[in-house]
């Protein structure tokens, strides 16, 4: 009777397993087509790095309850084994899968089963004491997660109780000598008068047996519908993460009649946003790392990505409905099936414009993700659709965009003036050094900002100072088009790369060098798209080099009071893990003294200009420069060391708010590289 009863609970339970995965996959397939499966070995050792390895739970962030989770993963893997021994031995008591039952592996799997079973209990009370008693703020705190947590610890429970009864009814068992938990399972039950042969023993072999098969199967049938789904699919969408670099955004063929110019509806996401969607395990680590969140505005990632799963789980029949359209090759009806969605649109509805014009792109999120979803690039994808299909943008970026179709910067100053900042530094262009070596590439602050053209001389300085073979463009320069493409304006971005790739390649340009990291970011990250192909250093990297070479000496101690904090700018460092260079430089420097603030390298902490921030409102009192810069300024230092023109900006901006500029000065370390060469 047994083995029947078996075949048909597995066989239902993998039938509405599968009925239901079919209704969450095939929504997909009218999602927008995407290669997620190129370069096999390199997505299978990251999937083994970080989803079975758990890479990023073993980080200083919340330790204590990312350990909890290492130890349940595992657990559920290794444990899994042992879930088909017991539906085995429904049809033979003492089965075990081939090379396991009482061979030397048989008793190691034996052994680490036990092990995991007590972690995985350990885990469990760890996560439900930190929710229950804690109730971390970044977390969702849902009666569906502590059911889950008391599931999973029954199914532990129930694996010691067989345990110990098999080992009981069966005391010759090889396993025995490994399988310590079952002991131990059997040393209570026989404390408790529970012998071979009586019906207790019986009883309580069947209830661990079962017991634990049936909350399995029934755990994964629970799976499509809950939080926890990311048990199935986070694997995967490690597989399927970008291969593309960090600060690589995915290109568009804006001449290409079925390109999809930006997503105003779920349908216009590539697929893997709704893998994405399926697998957030809502741990909160994005949110509490976001700077938009921290300061009160109304971006949480997490919240995002669980407005959108809502939304795609509402619409699921209607999609279902049209990708078996699809299927049958009636693409027209499939999408007149989509037309007929009344229920709220995914941006006005589900997401307010304030959420999605709120980001930085300081990818902290993305960075924090145990299951590296693509927050960056969702909200990329909706302000393309705002700006390219609806017109929709907050009001001062119309005037932005203006300014940089008709001048190229976002100030509109007159083109004309670009290369006004080096009319006395003797600086050669192309036209007078055709064989220039590098490009300085100095961009629009460095060109037109004040505060930032003072480190375009600093650079031409430092350069003539090692000899460097170098020219700049001045009136012919243009804007990377960087910013404008992360605030969703593809065809203005790709109109100035296109034109700046076209000039630099007439000109045979090799090598580039510029001090903003947005720069940098986008002309060795993107640049590529467009048949621009060039070795881009920054600054940083760039006089680290000189210093290491020998073609430069800083040789004047360092002249401010008190020490200097370095800030990690988020386009030098998270994006392109330039952490390093800056402070070998910083400390080439005699005499300064160099603090760390608590936020640093890859935990930085935005400065709050990135994304096109910089060019618009930020109304909330609280603002994220200025918790930034308060951060900096814990650390006692009296100099803040930037990298980035945005950042300095927006530190400059707060110390003259706390009215500190006497006692407080932010600097690019090109200045003070600069200063320490010459003495001034």
């Amino acid at each position: 009777m047994e083995p029947v009863l078996m075949s048909l609970l597995v066989i239902v339970a993998l039938a509405g397993f599968f009925w239901s995965m079919q209704r969450r996959l095939l929504p997909l397939l009218v999602m927008q087509p995407e290669v997620r499966w190129d370069r096999p070995g390199v997505r299978l050792s990251r999937m083994f790095k970080y989803a079975v390895g758990q890479r990023r739970f073993f980080h200083s962030f919340e330790f204590t309850h990312g350990l909890a989770h290492v130890l349940i993963f595992w657990g559920f893997l290794v444990v899994s084994l042992n879930t088909i021994h017991l539906v085995g031995r429904a049809f033979s008591p003492e089965w075990s899968l081939p090379g396991l039952g009482d061979t030397c592996v048989g008793l190691a799997y034996t052994f680490l089963k036990d092990l995991f079973v007590l972690l995985v209990m350990v885990g469990c009370g760890i996560a439900l004491f930190r929710r229950i008693v804690f109730k971390p703020e970044r977390m969702t705190i849902s009666w569906e997660a502590n059911l889950i947590l008391l599931w999973i610890f029954t199914m532990m429970i129930l694996d010691v109780v067989y345990g110990g009864s098999f080992y009981i009814i069966h005391p010759e068992s090889p396993e025995k000598s490994a399988g310590f938990m079952g002991v131990l399972g059997m040393g209570i039950l026989s404390g408790l008068g529970v012998a071979a042969g009586s019906g207790a023993v019986r009883f309580l072999n069947v209830l661990g047996h079962w017991g634990h098969v049936i909350l399995v199967l029934a755990f994964l049938n629970y799976l499509p519908y809950g939080k926890h789904f990311h048990v199935i699919t986070s694997l995967p969408a490690v597989f399927f993460a970008s291969l593309r670099a960090k600060g690589e955004l995915a290109p568009q063929n804006l001449e290409d009649e079925n390109c999809i110019f930006g997503v105003t509806e779920l349908q216009s996401f590539p697929w893997k946003r709704a893998w994405d969607m399926y697998t957030c395990t809502e741990c909160g680590r994005c949110q509490v790392n976001c700077p938009a969140n921290v300061t009160g505005k109304p971006l949480s990632p997490k919240k995002l990505i669980m407005a959108e799963r809502d939304h795609l789980k509402a619409k699921t029949d209607l999609m279902c409905e049209a990708a078996k359209l699809k299927l049958k090759k009636q693409p027209e009806q499939a999408a007149e099936q989509l037309e007929k969605w009344e229920s709220g649109a995914l941006i006005g509805d589900v997401l307010t414009e304030e959420i999605i014009w709120s980001c930085t792109t300081c990818r902290n999120c993305a960075e924090m993700c145990p299951v590296m979803i693509e927050h960056v690039d969702n909200i990329v994808d909706l302000r393309r659709g705002l700006v390219q299909l609806e017109g929709s943008m907050p009001k001062e970026l119309v005037t932005v965009f203006k300014n940089w179709e008709n001048n190229s910067n976002p100030w509109g100053i007159g083109f004309s003036k670009r290369g006004e900042w080096f009319a006395d530094l003797e600086v050669p262009t192309p036209a007078e050094n055709p064989d220039f070596e590098y490009l300085f590439y100095v961009g629009c602050a460095g060109s037109f900002d004040e505060m930032n053209k003072k480190v375009s001389s600093a650079m031409v300085t430092i350069m003539k100072a090692a000899g460097v073979n170098f020219a700049c463009l001045g009136a012919d320069e243009q804007c990377c088009g960087e910013t404008a493409r992360r605030l969703g304006n593809e065809y203005l971005a790709q109109a100035m790369m296109q034109a700046n790739v076209e000039t630099w390649n007439e000109l045979g340009v090799k090598k580039i060098v510029t001090a903003c990291p947005h720069c940098f970011n986008t002309l060795k990250n993107e640049y590529p798209q467009f048949e621009g192909r060039y070795e881009v250093v920054h600054h940083s990297q760039f006089i680290q080099d000189l210093i290491r070479q020998g073609r430069i000496k800083p040789e004047a101690a360092f002249d401010r009071p008190g020490s200097a904090v370095y800030h990690d700018s988020c386009y030098l460092g998270r994006y392109n893990e330039v952490y390093q260079a800056p402070r070998e430089t910083a400390k080439a420097i005699p005499g300064l003294n160099l603090l760390e603030a608590e936020r640093h390298e890859r935990t930085s902490f935005c400065c709050g200009a990135g994304g096109g921030r910089m060019w618009m409102e930020e109304d909330m009192e609280q603002r994220v420069n200025r918790v930034r810069c308060e951060e900096l300024l814990k650390t006692g230092a009296k100099t803040l060391i930037t990298a980035c023109p945005y950042c300095a900006t927006m530190f400059d901006e707060t110390v003259k708010e706390k009215e500190l500029q006497e006692e407080v000065k932010v600097i690019d370390l090109a200045l003070l590289v600069e200063r320490s060469l010459t003495g001034k």
